[in-house]
């Protein structure tokens, strides 16, 4: 997937620069999904390809590396600091949610191509023809793909009922806001598709008492056929 969507972008730079200038915004931190150790072989590896062949790509391709460190600011700052100095024709990442909706926000308006292996969150989907329009993600899973499945479980089931808990910093290590960006999507989309299903959520605080909040949250209602 990398060595075709930066094959495509030779395409493009040829037409406007002596180099296609790709700007990759990363987590480094080595725990995070998609951080830079993990990524940069299969970078290297694309771009060896391809500047190592003379029939489609007249000039060279170039990559510079940021770590977004999974923030919403770092990844935008960052991305200016690239378009600024000239230094980019592509973006590939940010990855974590939070940070890539300021930089596929902007992109539109520099009109560069950007593409993400996160971007899971249901606002991308949504709106992918419109705030995101130059956003092309190509992770291994999204939100909008797991609603599906939950509502196909409930409708298999005939189950009518449904009660979300989650906790507002779960699963922070993989993503920043992955159980709370989940939730949601989970929550909306099945109000879109699925209506007639009866639904709440509620999140979990840290050190809350599990009995109390399952008798008071799930009780009878939820939990009975």
């Amino acid at each position: 997937m990398i060595f075709l969507f930066l094959l495509t972008l030779t395409n493009v730079g040829t037409t406007f620069s002596r180099n296609v200038n790709v700007a990759v915004l990363l987590p480094f931190d080595d725990d995070r999904l998609f951080s830079l150790k993990q990524i940069v072989p299969a970078i290297t590896l694309a771009i060896d390809e391809i500047n190592n062949r003379t029939d489609f790509l007249l000039n060279k391709m170039t990559v510079r590396y940021a770590d977004t460190k999974c923030d919403i600011a770092y990844g935008i700052n960052h991305a200016i600091e690239f378009y600024m100095k000239g230094q980019v024709h592509a973006f590939f990442g940010p990855v974590c949610d939070f940070a890539v909706a300021p930089v596929a926000r902007q992109v539109q308006f520099w009109n560069l191509p950007m593409i993400s292996g996160g971007a899971m969150a249901r606002d991308f989907f949504v709106y992918k023809d419109t705030t995101y329009g130059m956003l092309t993600r190509v992770g291994p899973v999204n939100f909008e793909t797991l609603s599906l499945m939950f509502g196909k479980i409930l409708n298999h089931y005939k189950w009518n009922r449904l009660k979300l808990l989650y906790e507002s910093s779960g699963q922070d290590y993989i993503v920043t806001g992955f159980c709370h960006l989940l939730t949601e999507a989970l929550h909306y989309d099945l109000l879109t598709v699925h209506p007639k299903i009866e639904q709440d959520y509620f999140r979990l605080d840290e050190g809350v008492d599990m009995d109390y909040i399952l008798a008071r949250e799930i009780g009878h209602h939820y939990s009975r056929e």
